[in-house]
């Protein structure tokens, strides 16, 4: 009997998936051109995967189970074509954890945590030759955790975490102290961009602000001495203000006052997202309800699709707010050859004793303390993402969708990671086992979800016996670089386990 209804299940599966890809085109495959491999096992090895400024790749490589004493990691910069440019093996102790990666195109900066004290090991190379300079610096006297690195000019910009809020900090490669800068951010959840302009040589930092019934947007400009050169308020009209909650938001390249701002809405509450907006620097919002995008709901059966839609055309009708419940994770903005491109994933929180209550406690009502929305959170469930483009004004010209495996994960990361070709095509891929799923979006054009691809090896007559940690990282362009562990045996000779570095190449 139990194989019966698992036959049946699996027959209403697959004619789910064809319903709901009935009539879609395909994305094409990538091309895989170049492939490197490095003799290596999980069980001895980690090695971390950095795209460079130059379109180079970078892999440090290091000990995952390192004794007491010193002990070497490696930097190998390998070229579009996978050839390796220069490697360099430095010395370090066990004690040393590799913390954080930043890069400008001369020099690339790879920062040490020291784990017994409150030191720093930052470590200068020169991405043409691979020589190294390293420093030691001290972090401020409190307890801080470093999140994300930032280079501007030769100086490190570091976010950091302080208990729950938010602190920016200035590292001097020629002084021993690193400070704090004067800034106040905000909680953690309130941050939507740390980021460096190349093009106006500017830290930017993007601030969510909230009374609970009133919201506006904080961005601060920071030079490269530590000096805040601009701070900028962006809110909602007068007629939005009490309606519109401005959420997170990230900042598009460009000159200062034309910067275009994309970010998340809600309805009266901060919470949830009820669409995306733009804007300029000095205001001019726009809003974009999720309900009006065009491919927002394709990641439902075409049946709930069109029921999702003919609900709020009747809301809409009887002049009663659109409300969806869910909420956005953005990427960074894109340039993209019609102005820019946002990519963001809808998830969902799932709590610990079902929908969120704030008002009562989980524990009982006996506690006098109320858990924190974040305290009840127990996983995210993620269903699809969006991608947007915007013109340079803030116009937004298309929107299309990708739908993902609906799992429910225990931290919020980011699941897809995006690139732009040429032609202005918008490739989503995520990793499964040892296949890379993917879907090239173009305007107007509905596009199969169930698009997949194996992670080719070195010949066709070799088999794959096992694979974990796999990735993919944005390389530039429409090019991406798989990764991972493989365990793989040839048609004659030994088995060999390696890491291997994969191109895929998209339309």
């Amino acid at each position: 009997m139990l194989a019966l209804l698992l036959f049946y299940w699996s027959i209403t599966c697959t004619a789910q998936v064809r319903q709901k890809n009935r009539g879609k085109e395909k994305s094409a495959p990538p091309a895989q051109t170049h492939r490197v491999e490095v003799e290596s096992s999980s069980f001895d090895d980690k090695h971390l995967v950095h795209a460079l400024p130059d379109s180079g790749l970078l892999v440090i490589s290091t000990k995952r189970h390192a004794v007491e004493g010193k002990h070497d990691f490696v930097l190998t910069k390998y070229s579009k074509a996978l050839k390796p440019i220069w490697q360099t093996s430095h010395g370090h102790n066990s004690n040393h954890a590799f913390l954080l990666l930043a890069a400008e195109p001369e020099t690339l900066y790879l920062l040490f945590y020291r784990l017994h004290d409150r030191k720093v090991l930052l470590y200068q190379v020169n991405n043409t030759l691979g020589t190294v300079t390293f420093s030691e610096h001290t972090l401020p006297p409190s307890g801080i955790t470093l999140k994300e690195m930032k280079a501007l000019d030769g100086q490190v910009f570091l976010k950091a975490l302080e208990k729950d809020n938010l602190s920016l900090l200035h590292l001097n490669p020629s002084q021993k102290e690193i400070r704090a800068l004067p800034l106040t951010l905000g909680l953690k959840e309130d941050v939507g961009e740390f980021r460096v302009d190349t093009l106006t040589h500017a830290v930017e930092v993007v601030v969510a602000e909230s009374n609970g019934t009133r919201s506006r947007l904080q961005i601060k400009r920071v030079n490269s001495k530590g000096e805040v050169v601009g701070t900028y308020f962006v809110q909602p009209q007068m007629e939005f203000r009490s309606e519109n909650t401005l959420q997170s938001a990230r900042l598009a390249p460009g000159d200062t006052l034309n910067k275009v701002l994309v970010g998340t809405f809600g309805h009266r509450r901060y919470t949830f997202s009820k669409g995306l907006f733009s804007s300029s620097l000095v205001g001019n919002l726009r809003y974009f309800d999720f309900s009006k995008l065009k491919h927002f709901f394709e990641y439902l059966s075409p049946r709930k699709a069109r029921r999702m839609k003919a609900k709020f055309a009747r809301r809409e009708a009887k002049g009663k707010p659109v409300l969806l419940r869910p909420r956005l994770l953005l990427h960074p903005v894109m340039p993209h050859p019609q102005g820019y491109a946002m990519v963001g994933e809808i998830y969902y929180p799932q709590y610990k004793s079902g929908p969120l209550n704030l008002y009562s406690s989980i524990y009982g009502s006996g506690q006098d303390k109320q858990p924190s929305e974040q305290e009840l959170i127990e996983g995210y469930q993620f269903t699809h993402a969006i991608a947007c483009v915007f013109d340079h004004e803030g116009n937004l010209l298309w929107d299309n969708s990708f739908r993902l495996k609906n799992e429910t994960y225990p931290e919020l990361v980011s699941k897809v990671t995006p690139g732009v070709s040429s032609a202005g095509n918008i490739t989503l891929v995520y990793p499964e086992e040892e296949y890379v799923r993917y879907k090239t979006l173009r305007p107007n054009v509905s596009i199969s979800d169930e698009e997949k691809v194996e992670v080719r090896l070195q010949s066709d007559s070799e088999k794959l016996y096992a694979s974990n940690e796999e990735g993919i990282i944005h390389w530039y362009g429409s090019n991406f670089i798989a990764y991972g562990f493989q365990r793989i045996k040839p048609a004659h000779g030994q088995d060999r386990t390696v890491f291997y570095l994969q191109s895929m190449t998209f339309d």
